[in-house]
């Protein structure tokens, strides 16, 4: 079994790769999925939250991500202060999820702050997802109905494509076709699977 990281940034297309993936064969841990099942499951992680930014929950006890979303991705202090609180509930949800596929050859983990949580520890190699600014923006309005300045500061709080570039062993350019990135993916699925 290989665990083959998968970063980038917000709308570089991940899921898109790791959807590949998984079409292939390989199985797929979703870092966030972890961290929103987590939300509603991990009364403990919530409770570290809420000491941290104050009243963040919903009526119903759930976080209120969009209210979080506003504190945090525009104050990189208060983003890395986040992530210091739910990095460690991830990570060890994530090395279970791991052990339920131990009978794939390979595990994609895709995770946006792998290295900021220092969970490539857990890969034996990364893949990074990148995009054109101008993709990118496109894509996190689309997929999450926000404004262009609302995406624009999520990619602005997150690492260029050089912060990837130079930590991941493979990289899959996302910008023109479906097509085109389902060729790369399907050659280095080959490559890992050797």
């Amino acid at each position: 079994m290989k665990i083959i990281g998968l970063t980038g940034g917000s709308g570089a297309g991940k899921s898109v790769v790791s959807e590949r993936f998984k079409a292939l064969g390989a199985g797929v841990v979703d870092a966030d999925a972890v961290y929103h099942e987590l939300c509603t499951e991990s009364s403990q992680m919530l409770c570290d939250i809420q000491k941290e930014f104050g009243d963040v929950l919903t009526q119903d006890g759930k976080l209120d991500r969009a209210k979080l979303a506003q504190i945090v991705f525009s104050d990189t202090l208060k983003l890395g202060r986040l992530n210091h609180i739910t990095f460690p509930y991830i990570k060890e949800e994530s090395i279970k999820r791991f052990e339920l596929l131990k009978d794939k050859k390979i595990i994609i983990y895709d995770a946006p702050t792998l290295f900021q949580a220092g969970a490539d520890c857990l890969c034996d190699d990364v893949i990074a997802v990148i995009a054109d600014k101008k993709t990118r923006i496109y894509r996190i309005i689309k997929r999450d109905n926000i404004s262009e300045q609302a995406a624009q500061a999520r990619i602005e709080a997150q690492p260029h494509d050089n912060f990837y570039c130079t930590r991941c062993k493979y990289i899959i350019e996302n910008n023109s076709t479906k097509e085109n990135v389902e060729k790369q993916i399907d050659k280095l699925f080959k490559k890992l699977a050797e």
